[in-house]
């Protein structure tokens, strides 16, 4: 069809074209029908938290993981710590025991080797003094005469000892304290054997 024609068809036949127009809600319908068609661009955040059933799987399959990965050397380093806690505790009861590192700490940092001596004598003259005090205890002023003699040999002993820490020669300075503690033990030994003699006399020649 030539040109003119067309332009005269279209002009003849307008009221036809113009019946045929599109409704007015035909975009509204073509867009509502694209949403359906058009995939999810939602981000993967959004999409997980559609789905809280499975969200809260995963995340407790990840807590279990981390809990195997992290969990286990966090737990392991704390038992390692308690065990050293323990080691190093009963290793200072033992030393303490051995070596008297509460009772004789001056002694101990200047020779552990005299330390050890020192701790046994001064525990025998302890018992010993119990052992005095208790087979005097119906003649007190017995036991009075004999705690004096101790006490001198306490305070020589006592003048050592605070001595040690600035003394240049503190072997010669332990060894001195070690002939006093023997004196001590001596003196002991001696005071119970007289105290055992005026028992065994009373009882023997009973008034």
């Amino acid at each position: 069809m030539k040109k003119d024609n067309l332009e005269r068809f279209v002009r003849d036949n307008r009221e036809a074209f113009d019946d045929k127009e599109p409704p007015n809600n035909l975009w509204q319908r073509i867009e509502s029908g694209l949403d359906k068609q058009q995939p999810s661009r939602e981000s993967p955040f959004l999409q997980i938290h559609k789905n809280p059933d499975q969200t809260r799987a995963s995340e407790g399959k990840g807590s279990r993981v981390s809990g195997r990965q992290i969990g286990w050397p966090t737990l392991d380093w704390r038992v390692a710590a308690s065990i050293a806690v323990l080691l190093l505790a009963g290793a200072f009861i033992y030393m303490n025991q051995q070596y008297g590192v509460t009772h004789q700490p001056d002694v101990v940092a200047a020779s552990p080797t005299y330390a050890k001596e020192v701790v046994q004598y001064t525990r025998m003259i302890d018992d010993k003094r119990a052992e005095l005090k208790q087979m005097t205890e119906d003649n007190p002023a017995l036991y009075q005469e004999f705690a004096t003699d101790l006490i001198r040999l306490e305070k020589s002993y006592k003048s050592l000892k605070a001595d040690l820490p600035q003394n240049p020669n503190q072997e010669m300075l332990i060894q001195a304290m070690i002939q006093n503690l023997q004196l001590q033990i001596n003196l002991l030994n001696e005071q119970l054997r007289v105290i055992q003699r005026i028992k065994q006399q009373t009882h023997e020649n009973p008034v």
